[in-house]
């Protein structure tokens, strides 16, 4: 894969879909849970770990893994609760200049492609493999904030999930505990760690395709204002016999709000079609 690629097809990933920071401030003051199992009990613990910080930025190291290769370059991952979430990445041969940007926004999804002068300004029901997985703003906005979510839903309750211990055992006091939301075609796996009740993986699966899975999964917590937050997070995707992955690697997480959180469409770009990118992504 060409270098100057790379920007786009993480892009594309994301879309599908160990560091240190400077802000550690101390001991993680989370509470924990280790009496009988209890799901509510659980589920105050769950939400307890949750950052209450309206703004994170980061500096961002990105590996993209696909074809049997694998290409790194640098960037910065910006994000406002409710607002947006914001990936810029340079150029890999350069280092300095910003080739694409990627914004969530709740109601659409922008992609500027700087090398190639296009754009991708929609909404997300005008982008088919977020729809088949139910991937909205709030969705992707837990991914990467390192939360539980049900589609199409701002705050889940404990009775949306069912819970399990590993292999589908009851849940225990202590290790593994497996929260679970399941509708027609999607089941959305939460793999949990008892008893801080640690997010290590959201996993997407189709009743439908066996074969296409989407995963996030978060390592090298540490702490940002007070709260546990993942250092490491890989998003990685099997559809048929394509295999993909996008590794962040997060330092200098700060509390930010000094920063422009929406870019206007560029000028004199073209304005591109998602799903043809995508498809020669993976094709």
């Amino acid at each position: 894969m060409d270098k100057r690629y790379l920007v786009l097809a993480a892009m594309m990933l994301v879309l599908y879909t160990g560091c240190k920071t400077a802000q550690d401030k101390g001991e993680m003051d989370v509470p924990t849970y280790a009496a009988v199992f209890s799901a509510p009990e659980y589920m105050k613990v769950l939400n307890g770990r949750q950052s209450t910080e309206q703004n994170l930025t980061a500096k961002v190291k990105a590996t993209i893994h696909m074809d049997g290769k694998s290409i790194s370059t640098n960037g910065t991952l910006k994000m406002r609760k409710g607002d947006v979430v914001q990936i810029s990445l340079v150029d890999p041969l350069v280092g300095i200049a910003e080739v694409g940007r990627m914004e969530f926004a709740p109601h659409k999804v922008m992609i500027i492609d700087r090398f190639n002068k296009q754009y991708v300004d929609v909404p997300y029901n005008e982008i088919s493999f977020l729809q088949r997985a139910d991937i909205d703003f709030n969705a992707l906005q837990a991914l990467f904030w390192n939360e539980v979510f049900v589609p199409g839903k701002t705050l889940p309750t404990v009775h949306d999930f069912t819970f399990a211990g590993e292999g589908g055992q009851a849940a225990m006091p202590t290790g593994v505990v497996n929260i679970g939301y399941k509708d027609r075609v999607l089941h959305y796996q939460f793999r949990t760690i008892q008893p801080k009740a640690e997010l290590q993986r959201t996993a997407i699966t189709s009743s439908k395709d066996p074969s296409a899975v989407f995963a996030f999964d978060y390592g090298d917590f540490g702490t940002f204002e007070g709260k546990p937050f993942p250092r490491l997070m890989t998003m990685s995707f099997v559809l048929g016999q394509k295999k993909a992955s996008l590794t962040f690697e997060l330092s200098s997480l700060r509390n930010s709000s000094d920063w422009e959180a929406h870019t206007p469409a560029p000028k004199k770009y073209k304005k591109a079609d998602v799903e043809k990118i995508f498809r020669a992504l993976v094709n």
